[in-house]
């Protein structure tokens, strides 16, 4: 398992400015290049736990010159905003080094205008694209595949996690500790997400639906920011909120959207003089790099992040090589305990 120590050797850098860096410390002042290299390198790192893979051989035909295949991805955040949100470098991490395998360059596509779109020989989209969008991409080029989309691809590949599933497992923890209050805390892009439900991500509505089935819903404890990114600075705004609001009485335990939001109500709560877990337990979504090496230790449900860019890559190199029917991907999740959950406090 990768240490602190060992991105700080990795990325030459202290361990105390690797610590701060993924623990979102405000006060740190380093450049961008720097965050992200620690981000990447620990993902990397990271990656190595849940991938247990055979090396393949690669044959090639010798026939002559070969071609050179390329791949291009479309990103939905920005280079920078990547290091706000890491679960999308994450997916473009693997997308990367599965397209290296199969002997595919990989080309990053800023303008719709790109000319090198007519040059490769498949289309990626990574993030929440609308519908409208999604379809311009498609149309230019045949063999496209879209991961982390909920909108409906009636005619592309596509990839995501199963949500519902990861909110359940955590859910299924807190409740096998023993706690009945749970609160949550989260927020939605929602003009990039599809759903007929007033709430649109299987996070949120799979929440709802769980604590209402066991009697145990309370609005109070249900806090959702709309139109909102799902980043750490978001995860503080609205823990301060809660805790105005609840006006002391306290939730034993708080389910945050994902790992960002966990890692700023920790700050806050930490910030307030409430002990994580000793007062209140806190839950998280996705288990990125970061979320062993906050204090304390983030318990979390782990998504597949490299893994869906890597079966993006499958998909799209098996659509250029053999054009069939569209397939749906929806990958599970795995429950991770660590220290910042345990039994509630005593009453």
């Amino acid at each position: 398992m990768a240490t602190i120590t060992d991105i700080a050797k990795a990325a030459a850098v202290s361990i105390s400015t690797v610590s701060r860096v993924l623990n979102y410390d405000p006060t740190l002042s380093v450049t961008e290049e720097t965050k992200r290299k620690i981000f990447e390198i620990a993902e990397e790192l990271n990656y190595t736990k849940y991938k247990q893979k055979k090396k393949q051989k690669r044959t090639i035909k010798k026939t002559g010159e070969k071609k050179e295949r390329s791949l291009g991805i479309i990103q939905w955040r920005l280079d920078e905003e990547e290091l706000d949100d890491i679960y999308y470098m994450s997916i473009r991490l693997g997308v990367e080094k599965r397209a290296a395998e199969l002997g595919y360059n990989v080309l990053k596509i800023s303008h719709l205008d790109d000319q090198s779109i007519e040059s490769v020989d498949g289309l990626l989209a990574i993030g929440k694209f609308t519908q409208e969008r999604i379809d311009e991409f498609a149309a230019l080029h045949e063999h496209f595949c879209v991961i982390g989309s909920n909108f409906p691809l009636n005619n592309y590949d596509s990839v995501n996690t199963d949500f519902a599933q990861a909110t359940e497992l955590a859910l299924g923890h807190l409740f096998s500790l023993g706690h009945k209050d749970i609160a949550f805390i989260g927020a939605e892009e929602t003009d990039n997400l599809h759903s007929y439900r007033r709430y649109k991500t299987p996070t949120t509505n799979t929440y709802i639906d769980v604590m209402q089935f066991h009697g145990l819903y309370k609005e109070d404890y249900f806090i959702l920011k709309e139109n909102s990114r799902l980043d750490v600075p978001t995860g503080e705004e609205l823990t301060l909120q809660a805790l105005k609001s609840w006006n002391g009485k306290l939730p034993t335990a708080i389910l945050a959207a994902n790992d960002s939001f966990a890692i700023g109500i920790i700050h806050k709560l930490t910030e307030a003089g409430i002990r994580v877990p000793e007062e209140i337990s806190v839950m998280g979504i996705n288990d990125l790099s970061i979320s062993r090496y906050v204090s304390p230790s983030l318990s979390t449900v782990h998504a597949f992040t490299e893994e869906m860019g890597e079966m993006g890559v499958n998909l799209l190199d098996e659509r250029i090589k053999n054009p069939g029917i569209a397939k749906r991907i929806l990958l599970s999740t795995e429950l991770v305990i660590r220290q910042s959950t345990a039994a509630p406090r005593q009453m």
